[in-house]
């Protein structure tokens, strides 16, 4: 991943799967369940679950076992962490979220 429109062509497009990626970004040292995961976001188990796969898919989150003790964490890749970093500054300066 070496440009946002790389990055912005893999993601779903989301508003919660975006809202995932900017609490790990912003909570770089967070791992933890799907389930804690979405407590802490105040969303569906499933969709956040659905939602941590995907980024992990994307080398955005690293994982950690599987099934529902599977503990996700954000990526230590200092060039994703980068993009992703002028993707949520860009998306701060346009307003959204």
């Amino acid at each position: 991943m070496k440009s946002i429109s790389e990055f912005l062509e893999k993601l779903s497009q989301s508003e919660d799967e975006i809202e995932v990626v900017v609490f790990f970004h912003v909570n770089q040292f967070a791992m933890d369940t799907a389930l804690n995961i979405s407590r802490w976001l105040k969303k569906d188990c499933n969709q956040v679950e659905e939602y941590l796969i995907h980024l992990f898919s994307l080398g955005v989150l690293e994982k950690m076992g599987e099934g529902n003790s599977a503990i996700f964490s954000y990526t230590q890749d200092i060039e994703k962490i980068r993009v992703i970093d002028r993707f949520i500054k860009l998306m701060k300066e346009k307003g959204v979220r």
